[in-house]
């Protein structure tokens, strides 16, 4: 009986072993296998679009100074430019 006991432990603790074995394995191939190629141009594609945001955000920034420009000056008090009045 002792030994029946002994073999069934010895199997499953084979079985387990080929188990965890096999988990280490397959994720080692899955970690060093290259992944899905990507298709050609999409770097180009990445750039161009980083390039017209650029633009964009470059065009936004000289809209925001000419506003800035627009709301100061408008401003009743302003200090060190001579107002419309001070011109007649």
């Amino acid at each position: 009986m002792m030994g029946l006991l002994t073999a069934l432990v010895m199997a499953g603790a084979t079985i387990v072993g080929l188990v965890v074995l096999g988990v280490i394995f397959l994720l080692g191939i899955r970690l060093l296998r290259p992944g899905t190629a990507r298709p050609r141009g999409g770097d180009a594609e990445e750039a161009q679009l980083l390039q017209e945001i650029h633009r964009s955000l470059t065009r936004l920034e000289e809209r925001v100074e000419t506003l800035e420009t627009l709301v100061l000056d408008a401003r009743p008090g302003r200090r060190g430019t001579p107002s419309m009045e001070d011109e007649r």
